[in-house]
């Protein structure tokens, strides 16, 4: 008797398991364990830390004075930095600036920032389930980085230009959402070589500009606090740890907001069908000219 009920538990929970991977919770939350998320949003967060960040250094201290400000004052509001690490920070910025930049120096951090992107590219690629673009798509993470440099001028540019006043207030923030928007959205179709349409890519860009956005405001609210106690007990490590820690949230919603984007376009459902345009539950896959983006 007991070995028949065991086995009729074992079997309902075999059940439950196919339901639920057929429901839309169950295949979000199979897909972000396919790509490994806890590895990959580490992984993201480090190469940010090591390669990404300092490219917004150089950048900052190359760019004229009133864009290079901007992009500081971005970065020091959404990450809280105050008192010693702030002055470090600017401290950091001016000395890169009176140094000088060579033009291998600024060779070498835009390549090794490659690497955040290609770790970036393996994310996009697994979510949607597609194969590694190949040679031929070798170029695409240099591109993504020029492209996130420009990105970033934009920015500090838009936050210099709308300081002051609450209606200057409010259009920086509509020209920082249609920002972001506009950067998720180019940026899984060029890292995808893409092979995913540009409509099936809004629910990504969309997904990913509101977590970011709400993280971005938690941050402002929370991370501040974390930094300065952090700062005042371990000194500036402890603020590089708590700046690593706030990158590793980060790129969970980034990465949680890929595989929730790729799912509904990939839904065989109405919403599916909406967002790609066809019904065909592959109508999102996308075939490049020339065979772009093909395995070589």
């Amino acid at each position: 008797m007991a070995d028949a009920a065991t086995a009729g538990v074992r079997a309902r929970i075999r059940t439950w398991r196919k339901v639920w991977r057929t429901t839309f919770p169950g295949r979000c939350v199979g897909r972000a364990l396919d790509i490994q998320i806890t590895d990959r949003m580490m992984a993201l967060a480090a190469q940010a830390f090591l390669a990404l960040m300092p490219l917004v250094i150089v950048l900052a201290s190359a760019a004229p004075t009133a864009v290079g400000d901007g992009m500081l004052d971005w970065m020091r509001s959404r990450l809280g930095l105050r008192g010693e690490t702030r002055t470090n920070v600017q401290d950091l910025t001016a000395a890169t600036s009176e140094a000088g930049l060579t033009v291998v120096g600024c060779l070498l951090v835009l390549l090794s920032a490659t690497s955040f992107s290609r770790a970036l590219q393996r994310v996009y690629e697994r979510a949607w389930v597609l194969t590694p673009g190949g040679l031929r798509s070798a170029w695409r993470p240099l591109a993504w980085i020029v492209g996130i440099v420009v990105y970033f001028v934009v920015i500090g540019l838009t936050v210099k230009v709308t300081h002051g006043g609450a209606a200057l207030g409010v259009l920086r923030t509509l020209l920082v959402v249609a920002g972001s928007v506009a950067l998720w959205w180019w940026t899984p179709f060029v890292l995808l070589s893409g092979r995913v349409r540009w409509r099936a890519l809004v629910p990504t860009a969309v997904f990913t500009m509101a977590g970011t956005v709400v993280f971005g405001q938690l941050s402002a609210r929370y991370v501040p606090h974390l930094l300065a106690t952090n700062e005042r007990r371990y000194g500036t490590i402890g603020v590089a740890f708590s700046i690593e820690s706030w990158l590793v949230a980060l790129f969970a919603v980034v990465i949680a907001a890929t595989v929730l984007g790729a799912v509904v376009a990939q839904s065989a459902g109405r919403v599916g069908t909406w967002v790609r345009g066809v019904p065909d539950a592959d109508g999102w896959h996308r075939t490049p000219r020339r065979g772009v983006g093909e395995a070589a």
